[in-house]
């Protein structure tokens, strides 16, 4: 069946909250929902978002913006028009999301409760059914698959009410009274309200996350130092790292240790209703000067400006990182705008202002399992040559000495933690649970769905049995034979055709 005769059948313009009410729930529906925000999350990935920081800062924003147009001239004001640099945080994708959990809610609903409509053509079923037992010696004509009916002497309340005790004791669920003429049966029905039980608590689960969760990205720690996590936490912590693939948290209340955890590469841990996650362990290396007297030489770093240090720590990263310009803009009517060349991830400067030096220290890790240690680099550059008068490597605590100076370099490890409080990935995980559980039990239980209607006929009690395939709830095969044949209908209708003849031989 098509989408568009699909539609049809559920649309009655006698009853027009009825026929919205079967339009939402429908199975199609959903997936022209799930369609619709695959393409969303298409467009967040292939087009450039706007950043957190220019929604908090207007000035943020302005060079964000700039950059877009420049970026994408002639495409950026309909990127902005329309929302598309914005995606995930737009509210027609928040529509899209609730539309999504009541197109959930009410497919539940129609699998849990009886249909409160009868399929379309069930009252022109006569003509279109084949006999489950001889009427009176007769032959059992051939008729369409899917529909079936068994004429029986007696009164109707009677042969309903036993054609459901049949069915009961095959694992059906019935609904209605066995004393009026209509009677809804359902097995297996329960497994697909699993799955949507799952999806509208993963949809709920980010919904509460998104409104009450908070993280805190890129949380430092250098090797022995003791931080506190704030957000009204009152823990403190240190983290501890070989550059394995573990980090070591102790916490602290006070100056009392009250917990450790082991946190493993890309793996989370709980504490104090906490998740924790180690993203990166930084290689850092620690550099000191001494003059040939032992006193300490002053050092810099461009990142700190002209505050001197008798010690500096030099952050690098794990992986080589491609060399970058960064855009500035200047905001006045007619300002030029100009680039500024970014170093390399694995590349930090030593400034020695009283030597009028520069150190050029570079990593790299290492380069196999037998050798897994760090190699650095360091050159040394005077005043504003741009050829080193010095290099060397090494690797691991390393003195080296420089123009008449002492340089010791203590390669070391920053941890870096994310870390937050979410309880809306509680609701996310029973979600998925339940998710795969429907999916699984109906990929091997389908659910089974009919009807049982009883008709006086001529002093005879006609039973009309109609099949509901499970892809589309309430739809009726069609009595010109093109509807679906299910083998399990075949062998219900031929245990209720045996047993009532049975019960009608005694």
């Amino acid at each position: 069946m098509g989408i568009r005769e699909h539609f049809a059948e559920r649309w009655d313009s006698q009853d027009i909250l009825d026929s919205l009410w079967r339009v939402v729930a429908s199975p199609y529906t959903t997936m022209l929902l799930l369609l619709s925000l695959a393409a969303v999350a298409a467009c967040g990935i292939i087009l450039p978002q706007r950043p957190a920081e220019a929604l908090a800062d207007p000035l943020a924003e302005s060079l964000w913006t700039t950059s877009l147009r420049e970026r994408y001239p002639g495409t950026a004001d309909g990127l902005l028009r329309f929302g598309l640099v914005g995606v995930y945080r737009s509210a027609w994708l928040r529509g899209l999301l609730g539309f999504l959990a009541l197109n959930l809610l009410l497919g539940m609903v129609e699998w849990i409760c009886p249909p409160r409509w009868l399929p379309a053509g069930l009252a022109s079923m006569e003509g279109a059914v084949r006999s489950l037992l001889p009427t009176q010696g007769e032959q059992t004509p051939a008729t369409p698959e899917g529909n079936h009916s068994a004429s029986l002497p007696g009164a109707a309340g009677d042969a309903m009410r036993r054609a459901c005790q049949i069915l009961r004791t095959q694992g059906f669920r019935i609904r209605g009274n066995s004393q009026n003429d209509t009677v809804y049966a359902q097995r297996f029905a329960l497994f697909p309200v699993l799955v949507y039980v799952g999806a509208l608590l993963v949809l709920g689960g980010a919904a509460l996350g998104e409104r009450t969760a908070w993280w805190e990205e890129g949380f430092i720690l250098a090797p022995g130092q003791v931080r506190p996590l704030g957000h009204n936490t009152g823990l403190a912590v240190r983290a501890e790292t070989d550059g394995g693939a573990q980090t070591r948290l102790t916490f602290f209340r006070g100056n009392r240790e009250v917990g450790r955890k082991v946190l493993q590469a890309h793996a989370p841990s709980l504490y104090d209703h906490l998740l924790f996650y180690a993203t990166a362990s930084e290689p850092a290396l620690r550099v000191r000067a001494e003059d040939v007297a032992g006193r300490g030489v002053s050092l810099q770093t461009p990142e700190t400006g002209a505050t001197q240090f008798a010690e500096v720590a030099l952050r690098f990263r794990e992986e080589e990182a491609s060399s970058q310009y960064i855009v500035v803009l200047n905001l006045t009517p007619g300002g030029p705008t100009g680039r500024q060349y970014q170093q390399k991830g694995n590349e930090r400067y030593v400034l020695v202002p009283s030597r009028d030096l520069t150190l050029r220290l570079r990593y790299a890790a290492g380069g196999s399992e037998s050798d897994p240690a760090p190699t650095f680099q360091v050159e040394a550059f005077r005043g504003g040559e741009t050829v080193p008068f010095y290099r060397q490597y090494f690797t691991g605590d390393n003195s080296l000495q420089i123009d008449g100076d002492l340089y010791t370099f203590e390669p070391q490890h920053y941890s870096v933690v994310r870390f937050g409080q979410d309880y809306g990935l509680i609701l996310v995980f029973g979600g998925v649970v339940l998710l795969l559980v429907g999916i699984l039990s109906s990929t091997g239980r389908p659910p089974q769905r009919l009807w049982l209607l009883s008709q006086s006929v001529h002093r005879e009690v006609e039973l009309y049995l109609i099949v509901l395939p499970h892809t589309a709830a309430g739809t009726l095969s069609r009595a010109s034979g093109e509807g679906p044949v299910f083998p399990w209908f075949e062998n219900v209708v031929q245990t209720l055709a045996t047993q009532l003849a049975w019960h009608e031989r005694r």
